[in-house]
Formats: structure tokens, C-alpha cells, sequence
């Protein structure tokens, strides 16, 4: 198992990287609000659907919500830097943090992930893997792991689907995600994916019980729209930077059986 880059913070460069990371983090998330107001209008609405005159005014306005947003991007990259350093990681997932920014801010608002900013965050994902590969090998050990995890990936979803249709009557799953999961599970590679979407379940089912608290307490209406595609962002994210400590949990976990034969 490759480690990741280590950072030395007695270094007084090390504190000018992170202010830099820093600046660089509100700059983007406030170029990402600015970009979500001049992307195209058709972007944000369904293929057979016309957009409607709200989609041609100010989507996305930098204000409370936008300062806190920056703050978590902040954060977020900051812990990019401290995990992977000077590196073609931190790049990689530089960009790929700014794209999955658009798809939330899309996917919360508009209930809707264009294909534009999947296939930018796919681009990025199979490069990293690849990268990954062929150097430090911290997510993907094999080649076929790469498309193997992006078919489990989407399948699981359009599963999940499938059998919304069949036992619920309706759409469990929008398509969006799972085109989403399928870029997700490139980078995340075989069996890594599962830990992803698993801890994206999770994570959803914490903000469902947030929204039932918030609908108890609050005296505005709560959206009953539910987007699944911030969540799959976060968990694969999350999967990619505790991949070590997974990785060490299931061997204890399957160590148990050799144990007892």
C-alpha cells in the first residue's frame, strides 16, 4: 500500500501553500456562483423540457449561504493539501472538488445534473485513476478495476431504480445520478465503489433526519426533493481519503475467517 505524501509544517512555505489554498478556495467558489448564472440556460432543464424565465435571470446570488459554502470548500482543500501535499493529487483533486461544487449546487437547486459537468468530472476521474495506476497505485491496483467500478457504480444505482419502478410504482433514482456514479466509480475502481456509495447512504440518511427535524421546528416549508448527487460526491470523496483505513478494516475483518478454520 503506497502511503500518502507527507507534509512538513515546520516549514514556513508549507504556511504560505495554505493561505495561497485558502484565497484560492473562496476565489473559486465564488467564480463557481458566478458560473452557475451564465452556464446555459438548457444545461439546467430536462432534454424534452423548455427552460422556464427563472432559469434566464440570477441563478445564484454570493450571499450567507455562498460564505459559508466557501468556508467548507476551504476546509475541503485545505485537507487535500494536509492528505496529499505537493503533488498532482492536490491538482486532481482541486479540480475534481470545484466540478463536484457545480453538481451540487445544480442537483440542490435545479433537481438536475447537467451532462456537462459529468462528463468534465469524468474526464478528471479516469485520468486520475489512470495516473494513479501507474505511479502510486493509493486507489486503483489493477486496470480493469477502472471500468469494473464504473459499471458497479451506475448499475447499483439503476438497480436501485429498477426496483423502485417495480415494488413503488415510480423513480427511485434519477438518471443523472447514476451517469454521476458512473464517473464516481471510475476513480474510485473495484471494490472501492461500494465503500463510496455506502457511506453516501449514510451520509443522506443523517441529512433525511435533519430535514425531519427542520420540518418539526421550522415554520417554512421543506422541499420534499431529495438530491442524491451531493451525497454521492461526498461519500466517493470520503471513501478516496479513508481508503487506508478501509483497506486495513477489511483485512481485519476477513482475517477473522482465517481465524476460526
Amino acid at each position: 500500500m503506497a502511503n500518502l505524501l507527507p507534509i512538513d509544517f515546520s516549514q514556513i512555505s508549507t504556511y504560505i501553500t495554505l493561505a495561497v489554498i485558502l484565497m484560492l478556495s473562496v476565489v473559486l467558489c465564488m467564480l463557481a456562483y458566478r458560473l452557475m448564472n451564465v452556464v446555459p440556460a438548457k444545461w439546467l432543464c430536462d432534454y424534452d423540457e423548455e427552460p422556464d424565465e427563472s432559469l434566464f435571470g440570477t441563478r445564484y446570488i454570493f450571499k450567507q449561504s455562498g460564505i459559508y459554502t466557501s468556508a467548507l470548500f476551504a476546509i475541503f482543500n485545505l485537507g487535500i493539501f494536509a492528505f496529499f501535499g505537493y503533488s498532482y493529487y492536490t491538482i486532481f483533486f482541486l479540480l475534481i472538488s470545484i466540478t463536484m461544487l457545480l453538481i451540487a449546487m445544480s442537483d440542490f437547486k435545479y433537481t438536475i445534473i447537467p451532462d456537462q459537468f459529468t462528463i468534465a468530472l469524468a474526464v478528471l476521474c479516469v485520468a486520475l485513476a489512470i495516473t494513479d495506476l501507474f505511479t502510486q497505485q493509493i486507489f486503483i491496483k489493477e486496470w480493469w478495476s477502472i471500468p469494473l467500478g464504473a459499471v458497479c457504480g451506475g448499475g447499483s444505482l439503476m438497480l436501485i431504480n429498477l426496483f423502485s419502478i417495480v415494488i413503488l410504482k415510480k423513480n427511485g433514482m434519477g438518471f443523472g445520478d447514476v451517469k454521476l456514479m458512473l464517473a464516481l466509480g471510475a476513480c474510485l475502481g473495484f471494490p472501492m465503489v461500494f465503500s463510496g456509495l455506502l457511506i453516501a447512504v449514510f451520509i443522506a440518511f443523517l441529512y433525511i433526519i435533519f430535514l425531519l427535524i427542520k420540518k418539526i421546528f421550522s415554520k417554512n416549508e421543506v422541499s420534499s426533493y431529495f438530491p442524491f448527487g451531493p451525497f454521492l460526491c461526498i461519500g466517493s470523496l470520503c471513501s478516496l481519503f479513508l481508503v487506508n483505513v478501509i483497506n486495513y478494516g477489511l483485512d481485519l475483518y476477513f482475517g477473522l475467517f482465517s481465524l476460526s478454520y
